[in-house]
């Protein structure tokens, strides 16, 4: 069980990450133990899932894609929840794999303990343009072009995390970065393929 000092420091180390500041990383568990336990910080963003999920169906309902009473519930939620996961470990995966081909073995376990961590401080863009999108105070266009601007700047700050938490080069970052946006691309592609 994640305790609430785990997530007011890693929440701490993540604002000092996002401002580029290295002496962030102290501040989460990067032990081998550390590592198995940051993958449980899903479960902390299931709101921000929950939200997107609702928010994705509002958009085809006011686009005319779907009616409500025709929309294929189990369906769209239990392809999004295998998406979740799937999203969530494919990364980690791939980089464990890649990790002594592309030097980073040492660095391996405390990027993958930052990067799960910084997710929740991530989510944070999305999660308030959903939730104004949801309750009418922003329109559909609106709300895909603040997600579009999230997504720019969780990019960036996936970048930063790789830098300092690797202490990688510009262009390893940038490597890894384009692999984790990829990897999320192909995994939306199929999830909404299972359903739709």
């Amino acid at each position: 069980m994640i305790s609430m000092s785990e997530i007011r420091a890693a929440l701490d180390g993540s604002w000092l990450l996002l401002r580029n500041r290295p002496e962030g990383m102290a501040f989460f568990d990067q032990s081998i133990q550390g590592f198995w336990r940051s993958f449980g910080v899903v479960v902390l963003l299931l709101p921000v899932f929950l939200v997107s999920g609702l928010a994705e169906k509002q958009f085809y309902f006011s686009e005319n894609l779907y009616h409500p009473e025709g929309f294929p519930e189990g369906a769209f939620w239990t392809a999004q929840l295998f998406g979740l996961g799937i999203d969530w470990v494919a990364l980690p995966i791939i980089l464990a794999l890649l990790a002594a081909p592309i030097g980073i073995s040492q660095r391996y376990v405390p990027f993958i303990v930052v990067r799960n961590w910084t997710s929740l401080l991530a989510s944070v863009p999305y999660l308030v343009t959903y939730l104004l999108f949801l309750l009418g105070i922003i329109p559909p266009g609106i709300a895909v072009l603040l997600s579009f601007s999230c997504l720019v700047a969780v990019l960036w700050y996936r970048y930063l995390v790789a830098r300092i938490a690797l202490q990688a080069t510009i262009s390893l970052a940038i490597g890894i970065v384009v692999l984790d946006i990829l990897l999320t691309l192909v995994i939306s592609q199929v999830v909404g393929n299972l359903w739709s």
